[in-house]
């Protein structure tokens, strides 16, 4: 067996080293924010994640009611509620604009 030198260790020590970061580079970057930016645009992902999982029980909600799973007054009192939270969601993230 032939026996492998410095420069091949050295290699593939390179090798590994490179597939390392080329996974792992992106869970490391830095997340960059624009200048001026902070609790603004908290507040505005807080707003948008509202409106996200309001828009997602209405769908859900749907789904339910048309496999049977929900009663007309249970389904129009949940398609409001969420209804609403996502127009609330909406306007004050009209207002940020």
């Amino acid at each position: 067996m032939p026996e492998i030198s410095a420069l091949g260790y050295a290699a593939g020590l390179a090798l590994v080293a490179a597939v390392a970061w080329a996974i792992a580079a992106p869970l490391l970057r830095a997340v960059v924010v624009a200048p001026g930016a902070g609790p603004v645009d908290r507040e505005r992902y807080r707003l948008e994640k509202e409106r996200d999982l309001a828009y997602a029980a209405i769908k859900e909600a749907d789904f339910d009611f048309q496999m049977g799973k929900l009663s007309d007054e249970d389904y129009a009192a949940l398609r409001r509620t969420y209804e609403g939270r996502a127009v609330a969601a909406l306007t004050a993230l009209d207002r940020r604009r």
